[in-house]
C-alpha cells in the first residue's frame, strides 16, 4: 500500500509538471494519450484470426479482408486523435453559492477548426458530461461542483476524453483549469447577545422596510411582487411600487463581537444570514469584521460586496 501512494505521488508530480494550471488549456500532442480500447482490442484479435486464417488456406480474399480490418485499425489511431487535438478549454464566469451548494460552474469548450468534434466526454469528480462542438464554434457544458465551506475553491483536474469515431481507441488528457470559485459562508441564524439586542430595539425609520405604509413610488425593475401596487394598475394608473418605512437601528451594523461565545465559522454563519435577512427587509446595514469597516446600504451589490467578505475572512482580512 505504502509503495502505491508512493507511485501516485510521483504521477501526480509528473502531471502537474506536464500539464500545470492554466487559464485556457489546448490539447495539443503535448498533453494528448492514446490507447485502444476494449473494442480496439478485440478488433485487432479478430483482424489476426483472419490473417492467420488466410495464411493458412492461402486464401487471397480473406488476407485482403485482414489488411482491410488492420487498415481501418491503424486508420483510427489518427481519426481519434484528430478528434481532440486542438480544442480549447477554459473555465467561465460562476455565480457564488453558499456552502454546502453545487456550484454550476461553465466549462466552455472551443473549437477553432472547421471540422466538428464529436462526442467530447468530460468527467469531472463523480459525474460524466458529454457534447459536440461544432466548427468554428463554441459549447458549454454545465459542470456541477460540490461545496464544503466557504473561501476561494480551486477547480480540480479533470479529465477529457472521446472515443470517436469507431471506439477502437480512447484518447484523453487531464487538465487542469485555473477557475477560482467564490463560496459564501452558510447562513445559519443565531441570536446577537442580550446587550446588542437592547441596542437594536429602538431606532428610526431607516430605509425601506415592512412596518409602515409611507405612500407610492415609481416601480422599478426588479422589485418583488409583494411590493406592486396591485390595486392601482388593475385601475389603469401605471405600475407603482409601495414604500413603507422600518424601525431599525440608525445605523444598523452587523458585528463580529456581538456573537460571543461562538467559534469563527459559526459568527461568520450567522452574520451571513443575518445580512440576508435585513436585505430582504429593505433595511441598511454595515459590517464590521475585524479591522474591516463597510458602512451601511442597501442593494444586491452591497450584500456580495459584505458576503464577500464573510467568505475571504482570515485570507483577505488579515493583509489590511
Amino acid at each position: 500500500m505504502a509503495g502505491n501512494g508512493f507511485v501516485q505521488r510521483r504521477l501526480q508530480r509528473w502531471q502537474n509538471n506536464r500539464q500545470p494550471r492554466a487559464e485556457c488549456e489546448a490539447l495539443t500532442q503535448r498533453n494528448l494519450y492514446i490507447l485502444p480500447t476494449g473494442h480496439g482490442f478485440h478488433f485487432i484479435g479478430v483482424a489476426g484470426l483472419v490473417w492467420l486464417l488466410g495464411t493458412n488456406y492461402e486464401n487471397n480474399l480473406v488476407l485482403m479482408l485482414a489488411f482491410l480490418l488492420a487498415a481501418i485499425f491503424v486508420t483510427s489511431i489518427f481519426a481519434t486523435h484528430r478528434n481532440l487535438e486542438g480544442l480549447q478549454i477554459q473555465v467561465g464566469d460562476t455565480d457564488p453559492v453558499f456552502a454546502g451548494q453545487d456550484l454550476e460552474v461553465p466549462l466552455i469548450l472551443s473549437n477553432d477548426s472547421r471540422v466538428w468534434r464529436r462526442q467530447v466526454q468530460v468527467r469531472y469528480g463523480e459525474r460524466d458530461y458529454s457534447c459536440d462542438v461544432a466548427p468554428l464554434a463554441q459549447d458549454k457544458l454545465s459542470i456541477r461542483v460540490p461545496t464544503q465551506q466557504r473561501g476561494w475553491q480551486q477547480f480540480e483536474r479533470m479529465r477529457v476524453r472521446g472515443t470517436f469515431p469507431l471506439d477502437l481507441f480512447s484518447c484523453w488528457s487531464w487538465p487542469c483549469l485555473r477557475g477560482r470559485l467564490l463560496v459564501y459562508p452558510k447562513p445559519v441564524p443565531r441570536p446577537i447577545s442580550r446587550e446588542e439586542e437592547q441596542g437594536e430595539g429602538r431606532g428610526a425609520p431607516a430605509g425601506r422596510g415592512i412596518d409602515d405604509f409611507a405612500g407610492l413610488e415609481e416601480w422599478r425593475p426588479g422589485v418583488s411582487p409583494q411590493r406592486i401596487a396591485w390595486k392601482q394598475y388593475s385601475a389603469g394608473r401605471g405600475m407603482f411600487e409601495k414604500r413603507f418605512e422600518a424601525v431599525a437601528c440608525n445605523p444598523a451594523w452587523i458585528d463580529f463581537e456581538h456573537y460571543s461565545g461562538l467559534g469563527v465559522e459559526e459568527r461568520l454563519s450567522a452574520m451571513c444570514a443575518k445580512a440576508l435577512e435585513m436585505e430582504s427587509l429593505g433595511q441598511s446595514y454595515g459590517l464590521k469584521l475585524g479591522r474591516q469597516r463597510i458602512a451601511p446600504a442597501q442593494g444586491e451589490r452591497h450584500l456580495r460586496e459584505l458576503l464577500t467578505s464573510l467568505a475571504l475572512y482570515g485570507e483577505t482580512d488579515e493583509r489590511q
